[in-house]
């Protein structure tokens, strides 16, 4: 490879990470402003204003405000995918994805909204499906300690899911106890997924 030849191979790398970066910054803006504003609240002007990316740069990256919000369910169950691949213990690895979702309940109770929002959008919804199925594929693995996905597992991967669903709904209730405890709500769940865990 020639020396220009690299160089340009540099700068369209340079371009390539200037790229995903500010896609990754439009996405970590519009989710704060959506879980602060509310879904419908936040338009793409405001989204612009936020960031001090023009309009027509945003458009660069997303078609409309129903990519965006597509972009940003898929990111969050990609995070959780990766997540539960990180550590080669099962009992870590299903800890630390308990303690990423409740801990991050405003995260996951924006992905719900988002999911309402798109409700009568058959494409959207097909595609923020196909990242859950992925991701809950996956913890379905790391419960059956197995890379490949058993109905069993795939049950208590679906069931663990629904707890914490539970509890996170249970965290933004008015109706919460005043003595609530986000900590012990994660020891239990934890306790719950190793009970699962060990089941054969």
């Amino acid at each position: 490879m020639s020396l220009t030849e690299t160089a340009k191979s540099e700068r369209e790398l340079r371009k390539r990470q200037a790229f995903t970066g500010r896609e990754q910054d439009i996405l970590s803006v519009s989710e704060s402003l959506m879980a602060d504003k509310g879904v419908r609240k936040v338009s793409v002007d405001h989204i612009a204003a936020r960031t001090g990316i023009g309009k027509g740069t945003i458009y660069k990256h997303f078609d409309s405000k129903r990519d965006l919000m597509i972009a940003i369910a898929e990111r969050h169950y990609g995070a959780l995918f990766e997540l539960l691949g990180r550590s080669t213990d099962p009992a870590q690895a299903l800890s630390d994805w308990i303690e990423v979702r409740l801990s991050g309940a405003r995260q996951s109770m924006l992905i719900r909204e988002l999911t309402e929002t798109l409700a009568d959008d058959c494409g959207a919804l097909s595609k923020i499906q196909e990242s859950q199925s992925r991701m809950r594929k996956r913890l379905a693995q790391v419960l059956s300690g197995s890379s490949t996905t058993r109905e069993e597992s795939m049950e208590r991967a679906m069931w663990l899911e629904s707890i914490v669903q539970g509890a996170l709904v249970e965290m933004e209730s008015p109706l919460k106890s005043g003595s609530f405890d986000i900590d012990e709500w994660i020891e239990s769940i934890t306790r719950i997924a190793s009970v699962l865990l060990s089941q054969p």
